[in-house]
């Protein structure tokens, strides 16, 4: 059928859209609690001689979105996504430039509850239980911890590098507001000793000096560090081949998310927002047959 320009309206694109999104996300939830009910099925382990050669990669973030709906005094959601891919998927262009050729991003607008199935399942559509390591790159929160804790327990734990430089940077200028030179010095000396797993001696001097109240968007870095001192051993996990930062994670949330979904004026009820960025993350994962099979249906 032909289409003239202008006879579809903009109210009628989002009706259509949000309800496909609503059957690609129902379908892919469904998929996600059957992985993780019976995780034997879904993944099943092979014993570690059997394992082939490989890294599987599990980066998550998030990203907030305004809503329609006001709670705790706030309109603003975080919309998790993860993205997950082996090392065979990728062309290194550079040490800290890659272009992932194959990926899967999986979106959640809510808790970790319902997010972690559709990771799981996505790490074992990507060989969970058959590659001989897993590798999961997070920014910190306690809740990827505790999800790795039940899901992949096997799984080598990196704070990416790029969360922790920032939050040093902002750290340092609460501790010299206005002296550059003293701030840069600072900075230096603690990443210096990060970069050399000198994670004992990074600690220390960040507990020197103590900040008797920080603003709220500054992490307490003493605590912070202490509380990821085996997660910030970057020298030996860039001896081992692993990477470091999340800027994959980082461009998929601009792409999968932001591009669409942060436009200015925009605010999204949950399920709309949720139908929207089950369609983005399967236009980004180039997985969009799976659209066309669920609308065949």
């Amino acid at each position: 059928m032909l289409i003239v320009q202008g006879e579809v309206s903009p109210t009628q694109i989002q009706i259509v859209s949000e309800e496909i999104g609503k059957k690609v996300f129902e379908k892919e939830m469904e998929k996600a609690q059957q992985a993780y009910e019976k995780p034997e099925i879904a993944a099943p382990e092979l014993p570690p001689a059997k394992r082939k050669d490989g890294k599987l990669y599990i980066f998550t973030d998030g990203m907030q979105l305004n809503t329609r709906i006001e709670q705790n005094g706030t309109t603003w959601r975080e919309m998790k996504l993860g993205l997950v891919f082996t090392d065979k998927d990728v062309i290194k262009r550079g040490e800290d430039n890659i272009k992932i050729v194959k990926k899967e991003y999986v979106s959640y607008f809510g808790s970790v509850t319902e997010f972690k199935k559709a990771i799981f399942a996505a790490a074992a559509r990507a060989g969970y239980g058959k590659l001989k390591e897993v590798v999961v790159i997070g920014d910190g929160a306690q809740w990827i911890w505790n999800m790795c804790d039940e899901l992949f327990p096997d799984a080598v734990r990196i704070l990416d590098y790029y969360h922790l430089s920032e939050n040093v940077h902002q750290y340092a200028k609460i501790l010299y507001p206005e002296d550059e030179i003293n701030r840069k010095r600072w900075v230096k000396e603690v990443m210096d000793r990060v970069n050399n797993d000198e994670i004992e001696e990074a600690i220390k001097i960040v507990n020197k000096v103590k900040i008797k109240k920080l603003p709220d968007n500054v992490v307490n870095l003493p605590t912070y560090m202490e509380n990821n001192r085996e997660r910030i051993r970057y020298k030996t996990f860039k001896e081992k081949g692993y990477y470091i930062g999340s800027g994959a994670i980082e461009s998929g949330n601009k792409m999968v998310i932001g591009q669409r979904m942060k436009q200015a004026g925009m605010r999204w009820s949950i399920n709309g927002g949720q139908y929207i960025a089950a369609l983005r993350a399967k236009y980004e994962s180039h997985k969009w047959d799976d659209v066309v099979k669920v609308v065949n249906e």
